[in-house]
């Protein structure tokens, strides 16, 4: 069986891996090592360079025909926030652009029920004629599939159209996921992945460039990444063209699909290193800074990525309505500044990677690869050497000794041996060249130095700033929450990761991304999360950052565990109700329950985290009295490992609806794993006496007030 030592070296052999070695690698591999590996990959395909260009987008309408699950942008003909830009709007727009200084204009949008082949063909006519020097890349794949099929013409007829409009590059959007049965899940009414590759094997056969994504981090597998990644890399080797891979993270906000969450930045890094290492086959990377946010964007740089997308300029609204960044628009310095922070060259480039050099500077371009030429020496005494080899030997007399010294040693031997002296003086120099890069490459990346990365989790930030400036790294905040229970300015994550099994060991300058909890809360509309079941309203409540602050049941002819009423401060929330408050604020629930369900029995709480003591209590209709840490929780990262040892009242007592029960967390894995066979023991006979109770005759029943002390 192949082990990741195995499948590492091969990565750095250059070789190509295969899906299974793949899967391996991606789930077993550290986040250190993944970033290695794409590192040298990225530098064997694009040095240090790191590119961005300077584009806007133009999303002619969000009124689409498609429904997709994970889809934040779509809206219906007649909604009020629908749009659609006729072509003198779209003509308008682009001549406004003049002034700009762009070198690509980006049109994707919903796809409307009434644009046909000839309206789309329109909208790059009129975008080029207001700028003829701009590269036009427009429309995806399922736009593309959506008129052609529409129009009744082949995919290369279309195409053809397309690109004597003057589109020049297609985007790669629309991809999603490959598998097919995850499609019918989230985009069912979209071409399959068939149709999608169908249109770029066509553009790629016809030299037309494309683009190409993947939407991951909602609920597709890791198998079903693979697969698609796989599929990439066999259309690029079977009819090459794409220039570039962009990971596409899901964002959750506004969609049928929120209550996935979700990834993680690791995850993020993870998909970003095996996009660079498997698909071997295709140019860039692309870390789309609209989706990831700057820190995680010039983190990804250090994991495979070489592309950083543009400037943007507040004209794309895909992701901002799902929650990426809000009016995303990005100043040359600001693009330069972050890939200079991440240790690479920037470098401008159009649509198809060619650099672009402005006013006469092509610093950056010299700087991508660097060519360094040894000037020979050119032979100045030929007469010398010719009349050298032409002299008999035998007739030659004695050289008197010098009497000029070293100097004039070296000079006589110089003339009489000119080859041999200019061979000597090229290794003297190569030796010394040599030398000299040696020293300059020690003290420039600090050879043989590395510090070990402490553990600043629960430090206060000014504290480990402090520690920073002892111990030569740098701090900077990437991210923080609000956690009523901590200090504002308590780090809660860092990366890189301290370790239990070895030293973290970095060299010294490196960045060190800590998230805190603020110090200010931060201010959050209040949901209306009434009428509708107690589940889906934590999760709302949880996704704007408030709490359950006590659960309130009230007796119904009805329904069980349905939310009728909330309130925030005594104060009830109605669907009119514009009110705010700060991050963390508990809501008060007031849930029906049917007359013959009040009676609730406690839940076996032990071995469960705090959030999950919560959430089994809810569920079964009770709320949380008190939390107790024993002497083992010292910190805040003990505190968050904590798990539930006991409980009172014990489990299997009999409560009412809205009783509390009292939580004891622990850090002691032994009591925890102790109280846990007691917990099994005490659940076993919880259960007995139910079943016995249930074949008793009612009236014992009725007459029971518990079934188990």
């Amino acid at each position: 069986m192949l082990t990741i030592n195995d499948i590492s070296d091969a990565v750095r052999r250059g070789e190509r891996i295969t899906t299974e070695e793949a899967k391996i690698l991606w789930t077993e591999a550290p986040l250190w090592l993944l970033g290695e590996l794409a590192s040298e990959r990225k530098r064997q395909a694009s040095g240090d360079a790191v590119y961005y260009n300077r584009n806007v987008h133009l999303e002619p309408t969000n009124i689409c025909l498609f429904n997709c699950e994970f889809c934040s942008f779509r809206r219906r003909e007649g909604d009020p926030d629908a749009w659609y830009m006729s072509l003198d709007e779209i003509e308008a727009r682009a001549k406004e652009l003049r002034g700009a200084d762009i070198t690509e204009v980006h049109i994707v949008g919903g796809v409307h029920p009434k644009h046909d082949l000839d309206l789309y063909c329109a909208m790059i006519r009129r975008v080029k004629s207001a700028l003829p020097h701009v590269t036009v890349k427009a429309y995806t794949a399922v736009e593309i599939f959506y008129m052609i099929r529409h129009a009744g013409v082949s995919i290369v007829e279309g195409l053809r159209r397309l690109k004597e409009a003057g589109m020049e590059c297609i985007p790669g959007g629309g991809a999603e996921i490959f598998d097919a049965t995850l499609r019918q899940k989230i985009c069912p009414d979209k071409c399959s992945a068939e149709e999608w590759l169908a249109v770029h094997r066509a553009a790629h056969n016809m030299g037309i460039a494309t683009n190409c994504t993947m939407l991951y981090g909602h609920i597709e597998t890791l198998e079903q990444r693979i697969d698609h990644l796989d599929r990439l890399r066999k259309l690029q080797d079977e009819a090459p063209g794409f220039d570039a891979f962009i990971p596409l993270k899901y964002h959750s906000r506004n969609n049928r699909l929120s209550e996935a969450g979700e990834c993680s930045v690791e995850d993020d890094l993870r998909m970003i290193a095996m996009s660079r290492i498997f698909l071997d086959n295709i140019p860039h990377i692309k870390a789309y800074w609209v989706s990831y946010g700057r820190a995680t964007t010039e983190m990804a740089l250090m994991f495979g990525a070489d592309d950083i997308d543009g400037t943007i300029g507040d004209t794309t609204k895909i992701y901002s309505m799902a929650g990426g960044v809000p009016r995303p628009s990005m100043s040359v310095a600001d693009l330069e500044a972050m890939v200079a922070a991440a240790g690479f060259c920037p470098v401008e480039r159009d649509s198809h990677y060619n650099i672009v050099e402005r006013d006469g500077d092509n610093s950056a371009a010299e700087d991508v690869v660097t060519e360094q030429e040894s000037e020979i020496p050119q032979q100045e005494n030929e007469d010398i050497m010719q009349k050298d080899t032409k002299r008999e030997t035998p007739r030659r007399k004695a050289t008197p000794k010098s009497k000029g010294g070293f100097f004039a040693r070296i000079k006589s031997f110089y003339g009489r041996r000119p080859i041999i002296s200019h061979i000597i003086l090229i290794c003297l120099f190569g030796l010394l060249l040599i030398f000299g890069l040696n020293i300059g490459l020690k003290r420039g990346t600090r050879l043989g130095t590395a510090i070990e990365v402490p553990n600043m989790l629960g430090m206060n930030v000014e504290e480990a700033r402090r520690l920073a400036d002892i111990e030569d790294f740098r701090i900077v905040v990437r991210d923080s929450i609000f956690d009523v229970d901590l200090p504002g300015g308590t780090i809660v994550d860092q990366l890189p990761h301290t370790s239990a099994v070895r030293n973290v060991m970095v060299k010294p300058g490196r960045k060190i991304y800590v998230t805190i909890n603020a110090y200010n809360r931060r201010v959050v509309d209040i949901p209306f999360v009434a009428k509708q079941t107690l589940r889906q309203a934590i999760n709302q409540l949880e996704r704007a950052g408030l709490t359950v602050a006590e659960i309130i049941y009230e007796p119904d002819m009805t329904s069980t565990d349905y939310v009728l009423q909330q309130y925030v401060d005594n104060t009830e929330i109605l669907p009119t109700t514009k009110r705010k408050c700060y991050v963390g604020t508990g809501v008060t629930l007031v849930v029906s329950y049917r007359y013959e369900e009040q009676r609730a029995y406690a839940p076996r709480l032990t071995g469960l985290s705090l959030q999950q003591a919560k959430g089994a209590l809810w569920d079964n209709g009770l709320n949380v009295a008190r939390v107790v840490y024993d002497d083992s929780i010292e910190d805040i990262v003990s505190q968050r490992k904590a798990k539930v040892y006991s409980q009172s009242p014990k489990l299997g007592t009999a409560m009412s609806r809205g009783d509390e029960v009292t939580i004891y967390l622990s850090c002691d894995e032994r009591l925890i794993d102790s109280m846990n066979v007691v917990a099994q023991q005490e659940q076993k006979a919880f259960e007995k006496q139910r079943r016995e109770a249930m074949e008793e005759p009612v009236d014992s029943l009725n007459n029971e007030t518990e079934f188990y002390e």
